[in-house]
């Protein structure tokens, strides 16, 4: 068990195009801290899946950062009344594929402060050697957990397939889905389709588990999963590892289950400040142990497939004793009954539905205005309003007609398209049967004029920063998501954007390349 650094482990190779799937998001520190990092800062295409509840909090609270849904997409993905919840960061680039599988959300938390477990995979994009075959195979299974996710994207779907999908498997030939890739010694196990549960007990049907030990912040009220655990193999004894007031362990209940006293619960306490938000299964044989890591709880509803959950399953030679006292979390047995559980709750994704329920909204190249929406009653007097993330008041008013399809289209002129300036916020009002105002849900409008459009360098990695600071692109959308004014003039201090015109006198010259222009006098065009 090594411990890596996610940042680091983002800055270690460019990026061409990347996909993240994550339960939460927090797109300032995304904007602030990933970007920043050469392995999706350098990316030309970046497409987030994340749960559809968690996204109707974020937009509904309002944005903070420029670049949602313009320099980068973000996707939300229903499992409602569950929740989406796989942890996966992907990339490829023109030298190599990284993929990373774990239990860390793409925030500041799961990042950066949490205790968490992951597992990190490189291969070469041009091909694999054998030893790199068990990389190669979680890379692939990833991708094509990715293209699941996207099946569930609605009319953002062809978009992605055509200017995502692609370009990664240009990029990575092997990522072709007529390409078959042997299994390797670890396995992607995906509750998209198909749930966790079996897979798991198809794969341990010949092995005699002895022991049993559960890491998990979270856990059904009745302990039902953890009741299943010992249904399934009677013989194994149990350990539970929780950290004390965060883990939603019920203790008495624990007790009652455990009364035998052959199992045990080891309270887990990381450095002060930090959650032990892990989820780790151990099966252990005589001949080694099975794991089972990545976003899976100690719940019914992600084994079940209610969730959608992604996990590795691999096999080591050391218990999970031995791989827990390397850890940097300090372990003591306690009786149940003493143990204080914490207070979050299980992640759901339950929702109050509304008279009017915005799905998605998009603004292709050409103007031309779509959106997706359900009406649950008679309401007319319908407009589409939309607001730049920064500003109080809307920029955008326009009257729309309630159709039978669930499609709304309209064009944009170009005066219109102008005036979203930034990261933007969309709803649509309108009047119920009773005269009240009924007002969608908001969601982020999706600026395919800007996040498909080519942006210089991308593909030659090195550091995004230095890339805005010397040619000013990206510039509004980084100073955007400083934190004060301080760190804005402390940006700009260091900024050197410079222009060059195209003409030179030859390689070897020495001497002024900028060309004085008069501001008054306009460019004469060349003679044709």
């Amino acid at each position: 068990m090594k411990p890596i650094d996610l940042l680091e482990q983002f800055d270690k190779g460019s990026g061409s195009v990347g996909f993240i799937a994550t339960y939460e998001f927090e797109p300032q520190f995304f904007e602030r801290r990933v970007l920043a990092k050469r392995t999706f800062g350098s990316a030309e295409r970046i497409v987030v899946f994340m749960d559809r509840l968690r996204y109707q909090e974020l937009v509904g609270n309002g944005l903070t950062v420029s670049g949602f849904n313009r320099r980068y997409l973000v996707v939300p993905i229903s499992r409602m009344p569950y929740v989406f919840h796989p942890k996966l960061y992907l990339a490829f680039g023109e030298k190599r594929a990284d993929a990373v599988v774990g239990s860390s959300n793409c925030t500041n938390a799961g990042i950066g402060y949490n205790v968490e477990l992951c597992s990190a995979f490189s291969a070469p994009v041009s091909g694999y050697k054998p030893e790199e075959r068990d990389q190669a195979s979680i890379i692939r299974e990833t991708y094509d957990a990715m293209r699941a996710f996207a099946s569930a994207a609605g009319p953002l779907n062809a978009v992605l397939e055509e200017h995502f999908f692609k370009l990664a498997e240009n990029l990575c030939p092997w990522l072709d889905k007529k390409l078959l890739i042997p299994k390797g010694q670890i396995e992607l196990l995906l509750s998209h389709g198909t749930p966790l549960w079996g897979q798991l007990v198809q794969r341990l049907a010949k092995e005699e588990i002895r022991k049993i030990t559960v890491i998990s912040p979270f856990y059904d009220g009745d302990l039902g999963f953890i009741r299943r655990l010992r249904r399934q193999w009677p013989k194994a004894l149990v350990t539970v590892v929780a950290q004390p007031l965060y883990a939603t362990l019920a203790g008495d209940k624990l007790f009652k289950l455990f009364a035998d006293g052959k199992h045990k619960l080891m309270a887990a306490s990381p450095q002060p400040g930090r959650r032990l938000h892990a989820k780790a299964f151990a099966f252990e044989t005589r001949a080694g142990s099975y794991w089972l890591t990545g976003s899976a709880n100690a719940t019914l509803a992600a084994f079940d497939g209610h969730n959608t959950e992604a996990s590795l399953l691999l096999k080591t030679k050391e218990s999970a004793d031995d791989l827990l006292k390397g850890s940097p979390l300090a372990l003591k047995r306690i009786d149940p009954r003493k143990f204080e559980a914490g207070q979050d709750d299980e992640p759901t994704g339950r929702e109050a539905p509304g008279a009017i329920t915005l799905h998605s909204a998009v603004v292709d190249r050409d103007g031309r205005f779509e959106c997706e929406v359900e009406f649950s009653e008679d309401v007319d007097a319908l407009t589409l309003r939309v607001r730049n993330f920064n500003e109080a008041l809307p920029v955008l008013s326009v009257p729309i007609r309630r159709k039978a399809s669930k499609s709304i289209a309209l064009e944009l002129s170009e005066i219109q398209l102008e005036q979203i300036r930034v990261a933007a916020v969309c709803e649509i009002k309108g009047t119920g049967k009773a005269g009240q105002e009924v007002v969608s849900n908001c969601v982020a409008l999706v600026q395919l004029y800007h996040l498909l459009r080519e942006r210089p360098g991308s593909h030659a990695g090195g550091n995004p920063l230095r890339r805005i600071t010397e040619t000013g692109e990206d510039l509004v959308s980084h100073v955007d998501t400083l934190g004060s004014v301080r760190e804005a003039v402390e940006f700009f201090n260091n900024c050197n954007i410079r222009f060059y015109d195209g003409e030179s006198r030859g390689r070897g010259a020495r001497g002024d390349l900028w060309k004085p222009r008069d501001p008054f006098k306009p460019d004469t065009p060349p003679d044709c």
